[in-house]
């Protein structure tokens, strides 16, 4: 075992010139997604790539999914259909095997956990504990779609119809950030990366604990798209606490080594990808955010906690 408990994958070694990634992700009616929300398809489809984004995390390649069912009456085969349809639809994209796992009955709520294995050469894989101060804080993507998307499905955000089918298309369908988990691990020059999950503030002070280093973040490098800042304005809300909290976006936030951070955007560039720097990693405890008119304040993370009351 090269790593277990605390990063996006368990990392074993296998001996050879690759170490093997597993990951498995719980998802459960009402407290990840109600049915309503969604097709099958689209629910299978999140299920799925909720998973290849850890795998993308550390870098790797997946490969094999197993997925297993609690299944209530109300379901039929159908709708079962539909989720699998939604899966195979996204291990094709990636190159991924669906082979097989478990069912068995539901008293109560739909669950799907779905395990995921992947490879990473040896001298690749990206790990969350491994941010050095002064490396540079990257996004591959912008945050906080998703978490309005959410907010619009919950009833608590009103909008016009074309920009809350945007939004809520980011949280339902995101994408998982496989290919610049690659690029990033190819590069040797990204020291520690986590997928966005539970949200930008969270997921940022995972990697601060775990590294033992502190992090500033500036307002002003920020990716904050027109639509996220048009809805807050619809809504007079602040699109920072989107952006910051809101989970779910499944893009990477990384630490880069500051000398090679020019080369890495270029061929991220020249792949068609984005990479965004927001900050630095620093030696000093907590993390901070700089305001565009630089203040500054302390950055507390307010993303998803599992066991606390949403």
């Amino acid at each position: 075992m090269v790593k277990g408990i605390g990063d996006d994958c368990a990392v074993i070694s296998i001996g050879g010139a690759e170490h093997l990634l597993v990951t498995t992700d719980l998802l459960v009616e009402r407290v990840h997604f109600f049915m309503n929300w969604a097709s099958p398809e689209v629910i299978g489809a999140k299920a799925l790539t909720a998973n290849l984004s850890d795998i993308a995390a550390c870098g790797g390649i997946p490969r094999d999914a197993f997925v297993s069912l609690a299944i209530p009456e109300t379901i039929d085969l159908e709708w079962l259909d539909g989720l699998y349809r939604g899966m195979a639809d996204i291990a094709r994209t990636f190159d991924v095997n669906l082979l097989g796992g478990d069912t068995t009955s539901s008293k109560s709520d739909f669950a799907i956990n779905i395990a995921v294995t992947g490879l990473v050469p040896v001298d690749e894989v990206l790990f969350r504990h491994t941010a050095r101060a002064n490396d540079i804080i990257v996004l591959t993507g912008p945050t906080g779609e998703s978490g309005a998307g959410l907010d619009i499905l919950l009833g608590s955000s009103a909008m016009t119809h074309n920009m809350a089918r945007s939004l809520v298309a980011s949280h339902l369908e995101p994408r998982a950030h496989v290919r610049e988990g690659r690029l990033l691990a190819r590069s040797h020059a990204c020291t520690a990366a986590i997928d966005v999950s539970d949200g930008l503030s969270s997921d940022l002070r995972h990697i601060c604990r775990d590294s033992g280093v502190g992090a500033v973040v500036h307002e002003s490098q920020l990716p904050i798209g027109e639509m996220l800042s048009q809805a807050a304005r619809a809504i007079g809300k602040d699109p920072l606490e989107w952006v910051l909290n809101g989970g779910e976006d499944y893009v990477l936030l990384a630490a880069v080594e500051p000398g090679l951070i020019e080369d890495l955007q270029n061929q991220f560039e020249a792949e068609g990808r984005d990479l965004f720097p927001i900050g630095k990693f620093v030696a000093s405890p907590g993390m901070e955010l700089v305001r565009i008119d630089g203040s500054r304040q302390d950055l507390t993370p307010h993303g998803w906690d599992h066991f606390r009351s949403q």
